[in-house]
């Protein structure tokens, strides 16, 4: 696919939440590489973006973009929602940034009305790391259900991802009438910093 999208002159780029991925997505050969800290919505690593940021510059030095010839660019993501994160990215070394949360509390954004108020409302206590809605570590704002899973469910949490099993998926099978309890809201940690709804 990779080859396929370079002969139309398409660049690619490839999220990590870990220095090790970095190797790995080089040897795929992308052109960009996005590395999200884990302060970052949705899915993500536990490498601060402080750290991986600077981790992913010096891993790329020296690997050039298949499609460019230019060094491979590093997109700083993760906790990133003004100025001062864009000047410290590029201090860490990126040459630019990836904003998610901050857009998605914007007039011109398609997130539900729910799904922004829930994250202007949000405080530091209010986003959580889970795996229930895919197996894997996803940012999300805190609900009694998500609470609930991972308060008092844990052991279950573990049997099910350990056997493929989603969580959540599961749960709905048994109990359909929590789809709408079990909704998520994709956030990072900045929400609790964001307080409105403004335009892109």
């Amino acid at each position: 696919a990779v080859e396929k999208l370079h002969k139309a002159g398409i660049p690619i780029m490839n999220m990590v939440g870990h220095p090790k991925h970095v190797t790995k997505a080089l040897e795929a050969g992308v052109d960009i590489i996005c590395a999200q800290g884990g302060e970052g919505g949705g899915h993500t690593g536990h490498v601060p973006t402080s750290i991986l940021i600077p981790a992913c510059v010096d891993a790329v030095k020296g690997h050039k973009s298949p499609l460019t010839g230019k060094p491979v660019y590093v997109v700083a993501a993760g906790g990133i929602f003004d100025g001062r994160g864009l000047a410290a990215a590029l201090m860490w070394g990126a040459q630019g940034v990836w904003v998610g949360t901050r857009f998605v509390a914007s007039e011109e954004a398609g997130a539900p009305k729910m799904h922004k108020d829930s994250l202007v409302k949000s405080s530091h206590e209010d986003i959580m790391r889970t795996l229930i809605f895919t197996g894997r570590p996803l940012n999300v704002y805190v609900t009694d259900y998500i609470r609930e899973w991972e308060t008092k469910r844990q052991d279950e949490i573990k049997q099910l991802t350990s056997q493929g099993i989603i969580p959540h998926d599961h749960e709905l099978e048994k109990h359909p009438e929590k789809s709408l309890a079990g909704r998520r809201f994709l956030m990072g940690n900045v929400a609790a910093i964001i307080k409105d709804v403004l335009p892109a």
